[in-house]
């Protein structure tokens, strides 16, 4: 059988072992098979085990990691970590303790 030739919403050819994003919900995954029938050509992502019809999918540079979490590098987490301190520090508190609701 020979291989499906097919690509994503872009016009960027698509295979088995990319990841994609499913558009409409912003799903990560890698395609681990394709395959066409009277509807369309589908891509079965890892991370939810379901079809997706490839016009909907868009090819992404982002690493998968088991089921569908991102993977995130050390400068990410780092750079995460600096805005939260620069948050915190801020002295802005006026949400932390707003009192709501009465008696």
């Amino acid at each position: 059988m020979e291989p499906i030739e097919t690509s994503d919403i872009d016009g960027h050819p698509l295979e088995i072992g990319m990841v994609v994003r499913y558009l409409n919900t912003g799903t990560l995954g890698e395609i681990i098979d394709i395959k066409e029938d009277d509807e369309g050509t589908w891509g079965l992502l890892d991370t939810t085990d379901l079809y997706y019809r490839v016009d909907t999918l868009k090819v992404s540079g982002e690493k998968v990691g088991k089921r569908g979490e991102k993977e995130y590098s050390a400068s990410d987490v780092k750079d995460y970590l600096l805005s939260q301190d620069e948050e915190t520090s801020s002295g802005n508190l006026e949400n932390v303790y707003q009192s709501t609701g009465g008696g």
